[in-house]
């Protein structure tokens, strides 16, 4: 087992000294060979570690994922969508089925009487007001509608200058790729630190310990 580094305060001593410096300066972020931003393993888990100030929060933009609900179909069939609140409808899909929105022909939303449009509607199509509009569906069933929503956790730096990113069973795995503000980056070309650092707090005062062969 590797021999571990406190970081007390600010101060780097090693396990073995006997007196701990009683600095009162702020803990510094704990960075690995100078990188604000790696990766390590913590058992058998891939986790990616952000130095900081403490008690700092990072947002971390973890991309696009879907995001599905589920809708009734109206009287004649059809199903209205408002335009998502980045106004994009890329990635749409209806039932699983993915929809190019950019191809539809814009048309009015017609009156519906007696299971029928006062006009017909035999395919898909967007309103002037952008709403996009599927038809042929059974009237009163539930259709999922299905579209990326971006991603954000937030991280929470510690006391000892770091916080930690990794999956757990509401947010999912890692992702591949990352950003923090307008800065991009990708998990495999990480700094890997191997181990992470740990902290752990006595009577109030944080202490950060890091791997020996850091």
């Amino acid at each position: 087992m590797n021999k571990l580094q406190i970081v007390k305060l600010g101060l780097i001593t090693t396990a073995a000294l006997s007196a701990i410096a009683s600095s009162v300066a702020p803990a510094l972020a704990i960075e690995y060979n100078g990188a604000s931003v790696y990766k390590a393993m913590d058992g058998d888990s891939q986790v990616i570690v952000f130095s900081g100030t403490s008690g700092s929060k990072i947002s971390v933009s973890l991309g696009s994922s879907d995001k599905s609900t589920a809708r009734l179909a109206g009287s004649c069939g059809e199903v209205r969508i408002s335009p998502p609140s980045s106004g994009d409808f890329t990635g749409l899909k209806v039932d699983g089925t993915a929809v190019d929105v950019s191809s539809l022909s814009t048309q009015t939303l017609p009156s519906c009487l007696s299971g029928s449009f006062s006009e017909t509607r035999s395919t898909n199509f967007k309103t002037p007001t952008g709403q996009v509009v599927i038809v042929g569906k059974t009237p009163g069933a539930a259709v999922a509608v299905t579209l990326p929503s971006p991603s954000t956790r937030t991280v929470t730096v510690n006391g000892c200058g770091f916080g930690i990113l990794k999956a757990t069973s509401t947010s999912g795995p890692l992702p591949s790729s990352f950003a923090i503000g307008a800065t991009s980056y990708t998990v495999a070309s990480l700094p890997n630190a191997g181990t992470p650092p740990y902290c752990r707090t006595l009577n109030g005062t944080p202490y950060g310990y890091v791997p020996a062969s850091w």
